[in-house]
């Protein structure tokens, strides 16, 4: 009796490595920056843009095109209608001054796997046992709109839709509104049966840099702890006032930042820590601060460290407040829990590495990913590629051509065998 041979490994051609070359370069010319980057915030003009380049590039290529209601855009692959999906993507927005890859690597990359994939498996006479489909989820940096996520979270049910559409930007604009600006508040319901989710992205750390390592398989995800604070002083002269009568906002906002900062280093590598936006108004140079907001984070692998720190700045909000007569409100506090991904996709992973001489290692995300939303409810695969020093969410962030090439091949091969191997991922 003789043992069915599994079927040779399909790999982009020189074509498609050439066309997605093309393809990445246009889009980081879209919101590029003086020093090479990428300034291209969800739901602006240059997002509307990137999005015309991808929608045009996925019907050109024979997807279908849906756009559902907050943005997200899918090019669909159907073989079976009554088939589940095998779904990749990551997200084309950036944040402000940022680098090219972030997201948009993903993206571009799965458009490209799976428009390579199809035809290459038509042309074998393969049918799989899945359909394909790639996305761009709306909005996962929250660097314009709050939370992020919001797109994946959606989709997934984490987030409403009315929650989604009233989230403002600084300038008081809605999410909504900026989506029909540029074309892209979609009608599509989109409710797609899920086989699986894969995510291909760059490292943001040096992991795999310094160790030689082409692919990382994520295993798992930390917790974050996030928090948005506002204090409520008193607007007054910053000329006749007395320092002591003062009700200065801005002074509670910076005994905050500084108490959140030690509080992770109480905690070595187990913990970081971030401010990485204030508001204040009405930020004048002559103007005590009388109303003043924090975004807040904690990070770590432990929610319990999490939870103990969270239990200590509720204390210090209350002592800085006392100390500068100032008032708080803690206006969100969302975390995250921390998960493990899908071993058996993992496993899948690499097993695809090696047949692809592609070294590979477990690896773990600190950041947020829109697979973290996925992974609540599917199968869920995220793969690092590595970055040039660890750099990210700079203008100088940077990863080779050949480290692109790399990913693209392990996600071809990657969907090629999910979406043909008898064995489910369920």
């Amino acid at each position: 009796m003789s043992i069915p041979s599994t079927p040779e490994l399909i790999e982009p051609s020189a074509t498609d490595l050439a066309a997605f070359e093309a393809l990445f370069r246009q889009s980081s010319a879209i919101g590029a920056t003086p020093a090479g980057g990428l300034h291209r915030l969800a739901a602006s003009a240059e997002d509307g843009q990137v999005r015309d380049l991808f929608r045009d590039w996925l019907e050109a290529h024979g997807f279908e095109v849906r756009i559902d209601a907050v943005g997200n855009l899918f090019g669909l692959m159907t073989f079976d209608p009554d088939a589940p999906y095998l779904l990749c993507g990551s997200h084309l927005d950036s944040q402000p001054s940022a680098g090219r890859f972030d997201g948009v690597y993903g993206v571009l990359a799965g458009a490209v796997a799976v428009s390579s994939l199809v035809r290459q498996l038509l042309e074998r006479g393969e049918v799989p046992r899945c359909n394909l489909a790639v996305v761009n989820w709306t909005n996962e940096e929250g660097a314009r709109f709050q939370p992020s996520l919001i797109g994946s979270g959606v989709f997934t049910g984490a987030l409403t839709l009315d929650s989604a559409w009233e989230s403002r930007d600084g300038d008081g604009i809605r999410l909504k509104d900026a989506l029909q600006a540029i074309g892209y508040l979609g009608n599509d319901h989109v409710d797609l049966n899920i086989a699986g989710y894969v995510e291909i992205h760059v490292e943001q750390g040096a992991g795999l840099e310094s160790s030689q390592t082409a692919i990382g398989v994520v295993r798992e995800t930390w917790a974050a702890l996030k928090r948005r604070v506002r204090f409520d002083g008193e607007q007054n002269h910053t000329g006749p006032t007395p320092m002591a009568a003062r009700r200065d906002a801005l002074l509670a906002a910076a005994h905050t930042i500084t108490a959140v900062h030690d509080e992770a280093l109480l905690h070595g590598v187990q913990m970081h820590s971030s401010v990485g936006r204030i508001e204040v108004y009405p930020n004048s140079p002559n103007v005590v601060p009388s109303r003043v907001s924090l975004l807040i984070e904690y990070r770590s692998r432990d929610v319990d460290l999490l939870s103990a720190a969270s239990e200590r700045l509720d204390a210090t909000l209350h002592a800085i407040a006392d100390k500068t007569m100032t008032s708080f409100e803690v206006e969100s506090s969302v975390l995250r829990s921390p998960a493990r991904l899908h071993d058996g996709f993992a496993a899948l992973a690499h097993g695809v590495g090696a047949e692809l001489g592609l070294s590979t290692t477990d690896s773990m995300t600190v950041a947020g990913h829109d697979a973290i939303s996925l992974n609540r409810h599917y199968p869920v695969c995220l793969l690092f590629i590595p970055s040039s020093n660890g750099v990210s969410h700079n203008e100088a962030e940077y990863t080779s051509d050949q480290d692109m090439h790399n990913g693209l091949r392990m996600l071809t091969g990657l969907l090629h065998r999910a979406c043909t191997s008898s064995a489910s991922l369920g």
